[in-house]
């Protein structure tokens, strides 16, 4: 009877585990009206993993992401990105001010024409023993802030 309970407990902790975390932060317009259009400034940088033993595995050929700074970016940030979570999709609005790059084989990667402010980027960076049939990752981050006309030079890891 206990291995049973057991059991069940451990079954529903794995269910509840799989769950995504339903969003609470609501997007808010008005928090991303400095990042509608274009800019002048740039962000720049290179991606890369610290790996056990003390070894750097350099991105090469993975997709980067940019998204402003905002209360419903910083949930997501915290929940998917320093938590390793899995979310609900995100609002399509909060969508429109993503932007995606890829990085080149030295694990550098730039955006450019961005307005002013601070910034979330996330790099999905595959790990070396990925294959093409089954892919692992793990997710390096830095957050920056970037003048008008600034240039920004970062480094994007875990």
């Amino acid at each position: 009877m206990k291995q049973g309970i057991v059991l069940l407990l451990m079954a529903l902790l794995v269910m509840s585990c799989a769950k995504p975390y339903d969003r609470k932060a609501d997007f808010i317009q008005e928090e991303y009206a400095p990042y509608e259009g274009t800019g002048t400034a740039r962000v720049c940088g290179q991606a890369y993993l610290s790996l056990d033993g003390g070894t750097q595995h350099m991105a090469s050929g993975d997709r980067v992401l940019l998204a402003p700074v905002t209360s419903y970016t910083e949930e997501a940030y915290t929940v998917k990105v320093l938590n390793g979570r899995p979310m609900n999709d995100p609002d399509p609005k909060a969508m429109a001010f993503e932007k995606h790059t890829k990085t080149d084989e030295e694990g550098q990667f730039c955006f450019t024409d961005l307005p002013a402010g601070t910034y979330y980027v996330v790099a999905d960076i595959a790990l070396p023993t990925s294959t093409k049939e089954h892919r692992e990752s793990q997710l390096a981050h830095a957050i920056t802030t970037v003048k008008d006309g600034g240039n920004v030079v970062i480094l994007v890891t875990r």
